[in-house]
């Protein structure tokens, strides 16, 4: 996929300062940071899988009850 995209000041600015500390290239940061943001969600996408389970079976469990 290929992206085109424009950064405001403080972006570049933040950008330009990581590629100093880490003598990456841009691509690499950016792929780089998108991997960390995705590591990111992962632990609350598990809660809410987890979480949809806790309700379905309670509800599966109500109508067992409420048909008895």
């Amino acid at each position: 996929m290929q992206l085109i995209i424009e950064l405001d000041i403080e972006a570049t600015r933040q950008l330009e300062a990581i590629q100093d500390h880490t003598n990456q290239d841009s691509m690499l940061v950016i792929q780089q940071g998108i991997s960390l943001y995705y590591q990111q969600l992962q632990p609350h996408r598990q809660f809410y899988i987890d979480t949809k389970k806790q309700y379905e079976l309670i509800g599966s469990s109500a109508a067992i009850t409420s048909s008895n």
